[in-house]
């Protein structure tokens, strides 16, 4: 017989990819971790977990994906027993971009130990790539993120846009413009997003319109890293501008870009998903929040970030 714990040793493995880290992770000890694979395994009857490499097999993943599922749906069954009982209580895990997170983190845990002190949260940074991945696989109840590529498992709703600027050195000779185009760019060495990604292909597309050809000095997935490296002087890049700092602004090279889109930013989740009266209760607040304005109005807005 499957065991609950078994099942969260599994899962513990595939995040942490370390018998030792899992182990901390469910304050237990590395040997129970290694046991509990085994017997997990041998009911199975088949291999979890390659010993070499760390990554789960084939045949892993297809239970850890019922696995996550059948767990989320346990942790259910209290937070709506609890809701009904006007006490909402449980505990939600999602994703957040490191833009997004930097600013919006402190806000929500705010409004939430207001509300709902009973309700716990757990917020993992990821670029959008990555959060998308484990929305689908069911890490992650709902993430905050751009658009999504798979739509079809996946409902986006999008909550706010943000203005994207020009982040280079203060020596660059682009610091001395206060807006560009794709133009101004065309053949200067470039921190790019890898193609595939949607930022990407948007700006690949109008730039090809406009016969502007895009040099990338790197591809980097992750706004904050390309963002950082930028601020070091290795290249310039286009970035939202919640991606810098207050203390970094005065130190930077920063123009308005127009001619390209501002970036859509909302919710992410499946769309066949049950969510607990803990998720519902979070995805609520987090409409709310850009939505009535009043919450906004409470705590601010960086500047850039515009509610649809």
């Amino acid at each position: 017989m499957i065991e609950l714990r078994q099942l969260r040793a599994l899962l513990a493995l595939e995040d942490f990819k370390s018998f030792s880290l899992a182990a901390n992770s469910l304050n237990t000890v590395q040997s129970n971790i290694s046991a509990h694979l085994a017997r997990l395994e041998e009911t199975i009857g088949a291999t979890l977990i390659d010993r070499r490499t760390g990554q789960l097999t084939d045949e892993g993943k297809a239970v850890s994906l019922r696995a996550r599922r059948l767990l989320a749906e346990l942790e259910a069954i209290d937070s709506d027993i609890s809701a009904l009982r006007d006490d909402v209580r449980g505990r939600v895990r999602v994703g957040m971009i490191g833009t997004v997170a930097r600013w919006f983190i402190p806000p929500l845990i705010d409004e939430i130990n207001i509300r709902h002190p009973n309700l716990k949260v757990e917020v993992a940074e990821g670029t959008t790539t990555t959060l998308e991945n484990r929305v689908l696989s069911n890490a992650f109840e709902f993430a905050i993120m751009t658009r999504p590529n798979n739509t079809d498992e996946l409902y986006f709703n999008a909550a706010f846009e943000e203005e994207l600027v020009l982040i280079c050195s203060k020596d660059n000779p682009l610091a001395q413009k206060e807006v560009v185009t794709l133009d101004n760019l065309d053949s200067i060495p470039l921190l790019l997003p890898p193609k595939g990604t949607q930022f990407r292909d948007q700006i690949e597309l109008i730039a090809t319109q406009g016969g502007v050809n895009l040099v990338p000095k790197a591809e980097i997935d992750g706004v904050r890293l390309l963002a950082s490296m930028a601020f070091d002087g290795f290249a310039p890049t286009i970035a939202p501008s919640t991606a810098i700092p207050d203390f970094m602004i005065s130190r930077l090279g920063i123009c308005k870009v127009v001619g390209i889109p501002r970036r859509k930013v909302g919710v992410a989740r499946r769309k066949r998903a049950a969510h607990s009266a803990a998720a519902k209760t979070l995805l609520d607040l987090i409409e709310e929040f850009f939505t009535s304005g009043e919450l906004a109005a409470k705590y601010g807005l960086p500047d850039g970030v515009l509610p649809l």
